[in-house]
């Protein structure tokens, strides 16, 4: 079988439409014929289930499918145990991640989506896509389910498998899509809590009877096991957008001495609502559509736009954003969409847009915002720019926008944060001990070179923000900066991802071709990250793509000259693969032209305080609340802490002290408990917390806190002197 998950499923057998035997897995030839006769004698009928000598009988069928699946085992239900931590300490996307992770164990595709689906406003978003892109379809969220399969599931809430889909399957408004793209095999699984229908897993393959019911059931036993987290995960992220959000609009209402003309109030608006979302400009649009025109009112970042003048919307990608009625972003280099030349040529790789409606429901306004990088395209970003547009929706309807004031915009006047004084383009990397000094010279010093660079470090410890900054203080930083993890794409998708494909490589793929990461990354910087788990096959692709400066998408007759910037990481120890035939030699020594090893956290001493205090602030300013401090003895316990996850570890120890300490100052017991353990284990440390705590309970009185410890004055001193209490 396919998947590891269906031994899940030690015993059962595939009946076809006729209830004849198609498929038969560890079940006798005298259980068979008691199968047989117990559907002749119809003592088991679809969906229900039969008790016999060796277990319980149980009846599947699926809709959309003729076949039916027969399971013998004592209760199926069991069989799954998805062990996942259901609540708010648990990351939204460490929930998203362990879903994906599943699923790609399960059963293989060519496409695969999960989505969040908002059932009172039947609405959907993707939490995560992978694969093949649909033909004709432009990529949107928060978008209607209309007449598509995903309205089928919110009315049914039972999965929907075509084994081999073809046009006379045709049900729903994507299905001829799906099958000009090339799709042969397609699975649609709800994800269901108590709430009612929550979500939907998507899945598609080029191959035909890719997909049987024994994939469907065990999909649906995954989704049913981990919809409770994924119910709380999205009330999270919701949360987290509306906090982000308001936070945008009291910061820019304090930020002002008052809030005078609305234009100067949307400019202070996209300012911080930029800083905050941690994109690199955003624009407020002004759209008539009756006379098809739009005109830009606010900005934030390097002036582009053309401000305050009515021009005609064209082709620009206004037009399927008016379409949709939805949210859309793409990356500047997708031929898909229409041009937007004023973006082009200053470094910027993906934008967004959000349509912003008045109380009719008629879009009066867009948000757009854009990046060096493709985090525009995120679903965290459309998430926060959702909420954003919502908000100005409210706003603009009661504003008198004077949109031929030419007054000078107001500057913004929000507290700006100082940091270190650091080479152009690594301003965001935190640190001042040598050890991150000494690594920010050496990467800062090799930007300006074109040479393949190679970043060394364990999980976690910034490899991409280094290789981030490294583009943005390159020669190429008005280019793109593309990023490949290769260990999150599945195999069988990488090779498509990387080097595209011309129009008929094969079966499926898109009108016109598509480009691949690499050729989107010309003229730019492509980051390789995890290159340690790419295949020998695609090694040796990678290796004459570096060689020849040119890429051969699959199908194509001739290759294409690129000029592209290459920075691949891992933490892998490459060299020990090299040894042991895992990794190609010649690819070793080409990517590694330069080699930055980026130190790990427990080796960059004080830097822990300093990154510390700087999550606490982002997280007061993103959250809109009082900022927390850390106490003498927390600071102590977090430099003692030995970090085997870096820099993603601490921030995650931040944000749950931050999150449940009950005052502004936090304490060792408000750190997660794993710092705490580690803090009791160090018996210098526990004796300090122990006098601490002591100290505050006797007001400081050293003399009654001596009595009480039954040691002299000089000796309680001397201790207070050598545990740094003095």
């Amino acid at each position: 079988m396919k998947s590891e998950l269906l031994k899940k499923f030690p015993k059962f057998l595939r009946l076809d439409s006729q209830y004849n035997i198609e498929y038969v897995r560890g079940i006798e030839d005298s259980m068979q014929r008691v199968i047989q006769n117990s559907l002749h004698d119809k003592k088991l009928t679809s969906d229900k289930s039969l008790a016999v000598d060796e277990g319980t009988l149980e009846l599947h069928q699926v809709p959309g499918s003729s076949k039916h699946l027969v399971i013998l085992n004592e209760s199926i239900d069991q069989l799954f145990h998805f062990e996942i931590l259901a609540n708010y300490a648990t990351a939204p996307q460490a929930i998203i991640d362990t879903i994906v992770d599943w699923v790609r164990q399960s059963v293989q595709f060519e496409r695969f989506d999960l989505v969040r689906i908002n059932r009172p406003l039947r609405r959907f978003n993707f939490e995560y896509s992978i694969g093949v892109d649909i033909e004709g379809v432009i990529r949107t969220t928060y978008k209607e389910v209309a007449d598509s399969a995903l309205a089928w599931l919110l009315n049914n809430e039972k999965p929907y498998l075509v084994e081999n889909f073809t046009p006379e399957t045709y049900r729903f408004s994507e299905d001829p899509s799906l099958y000009q793209t090339g799709f042969r095999s397609v699975l649609r699984v709800p994800i269901i809590s108590n709430h009612g229908l929550i979500g939907a897993i998507l899945l598609a393959s080029m191959d035909a009877d890719s997909y049987q019911p024994e994939d469907a059931i065990l999909i649906q036993k995954l989704a049913q096991s981990t919809a409770q987290a994924f119910f709380l995960a999205g009330i999270q992220q919701e949360q987290e957008y509306n906090t982000l959000a308001t936070s945008t609009l009291l910061q820019t209402i304090t930020s002002m001495d008052q809030l005078g003309e609305s234009t100067e109030f949307l400019n202070s608006y996209c300012q911080t609502l930029s800083r905050l979302a941690k994109t690199d400009r955003v624009n407020l649009f002004l759209i008539n559509e009756q006379e098809g025109k739009y005109c830009c009112i606010a900005e934030a970042g390097e002036k582009l736009a053309i401000l305050r003048e009515w021009l005609p919307i064209g082709n620009l990608p206004f037009t399927e954003v008016l379409r949709s009625k939805s949210i859309m972003a793409y990356n500047l280099a997708d031929t898909r969409y229409g041009p937007t030349v004023q973006l082009l040529g200053q470094g910027l790789t993906a934008v967004l847009y959000a349509p912003i409606t008045d109380a009719k429901g008629s879009i009066i306004a867009c948000l757009g915002t854009a990046t060096f990088d493709e985090s525009a395209m995120s679903k965290g970003t459309a998430g926060m720019f959702k909420v954003a547009s919502e908000q100005l929706g409210f706003i603009m309807t009661d504003s008198s926008l004077n949109i031929g004031n030419d007054k000078k915009n107001r500057p913004d006047t929000a507290k700006k944060l100082l940091v270190a004084a650091k080479p152009p383009g690594f301003e965001e990397i935190i640190g001042s001990t040598k050890a991150i000094q000494d690594t920010i010279e050496k990467a800062a010093a090799v930007a300006q070179y074109e040479f393949p660079i190679l970043l060394l470090g364990e999980t976690g410890t910034g490899k991409e923000l280094f290789a981030k900054a490294i583009h943005r203080s390159s020669p190429v930083s008005k280019g793109p900066f593309i990023v490949v993890n290769s260990a999150a794409i599945p195999h069988n998708l990488l090779e498509s991802e990387l080097f595209g494909y011309k129009e008929g490589a094969f079966t499926g793929g898109l009108k016109g071709g598509k480009r691949g990461k690499i050729l989107l990354a010309s003229g730019g910087t492509l980051f390789l990250d995890e290159i340690g788990e790419l295949s020998l096959d695609l090694q040796a692709k990678l290796l004459r793509v570096i060689q020849e400066k040119e890429v051969e998408p699959l199908g194509s007759e001739k290759p294409v000259s690129i000029e592209v910037r290459i920075i691949s990481a891992t933490h892998r120890n490459l060299k020990e693969m090299v040894k042991n035939q895992q990794f190609r030699e010649d690819l070793y020594y080409r990517l590694n032209s330069i080699e930055i090893k980026i130190p790990p956290l427990r080796d960059r001493g004080e830097d822990i305080v300093e990154l510390a205090e700087s999550m606490l602030e982002e997280l007061a300013r993103r959250s809109g609340k009082r900022m927390k401090r850390l106490s003498d003895e927390t600071r102590q316990a977090l430099l003692d802490y030995d970090y085997p996850g870096n820099i993603r570890e601490l921030q995650n120890i931040i944000n749950w002290a931050f999150v449940f300490a009950d005052d502004e100052v936090i304490k060792i017991e408000d750190l997660a408990p794993v710092v705490q353990k580690d803090a009791k284990d160090n018996p210098e440390m526990s004796e300090k917390e122990d006098l601490t705590r002591l100290l505050r309970e006797f007001n400081g009185n050293k003399t009654a806190l001596a009595k009480y410890l039954k040691i002299t004055r000089t000796g309680l001193w001397k201790k207070l002197k050598r545990l740094g209490l003095q």
